[in-house]
């Protein structure tokens, strides 16, 4: 791993455990092992590691919500991989969620440019709602509406297996998944 993203993942376990008035310049240098200096080698200052920690997570999250993606996949195949892909992160590293929604409410992030990145990182989440849109099998509503009602139901669904409320099964999971399946449906 390199510096860089060596200090961008250090700076995102701090924020998830320490928020962003815990998160320190020399407590980052201890914990990622390096001199203080060597973070402003990659980072102008503390505004600007957020923005690029942020930018860094949107490229890391879409790698792995696109996970197996083919074009070819049918519309529920590419759905049924989204969604599962989604449940499986937040399980896998809850961290980042933590971090994530900090950073949507963060007023300190570069919102332009998050948006520019999040519009190239997820292009093909984007397409694949505004093909279902157009072709009629999803309701002519906004994306990003359609979006919550197709995965605040794996991030939540997540969470409560993290916090021990929840033991599903192959079966519930799917249940879930269907049902916010039909839901965005137009029929």
């Amino acid at each position: 791993m390199d510096k860089r993203t060596k200090i961008l993942e250090t700076a995102e376990r701090l924020l998830a455990e320490r928020g962003f008035y815990g998160l320190s310049m020399k407590l980052l240098a201890d914990t990622a092992g390096i001199v203080a200096g060597t973070i402003y080698c990659y980072f102008e200052n503390k505004d600007d590691l957020i923005n690029e920690l942020h930018l860094h997570i949107r490229e890391q999250s879409s790698l792995t919500l696109f996970n197996g993606w083919i074009d070819n996949q049918t519309p529920k195949q590419k759905y049924d991989l989204l969604w599962r892909n989604l449940f499986d992160a937040v399980l896998k590293n809850p961290q980042r969620l933590i971090v994530i929604e900090m950073l949507c409410f963060c007023s300190k992030t570069d919102s332009e440019q998050a948006a520019l990145e999040e519009n190239k990182n997820f292009s093909p989440l984007i397409d694949f709602y505004q093909q279902g849109i157009d072709e009629g099998r999803f309701h002519h509503w906004e994306i990003p509406a359609l979006m919550t009602l197709s995965f605040d139901s794996a991030i939540n669904l997540a969470k409560k297996v993290l916090k021990g409320r929840l033991q599903p099964n192959e079966t519930q999971l799917n249940q879930v998944r269907d049902a916010s399946w039909s839901i965005i449906q137009n029929r």
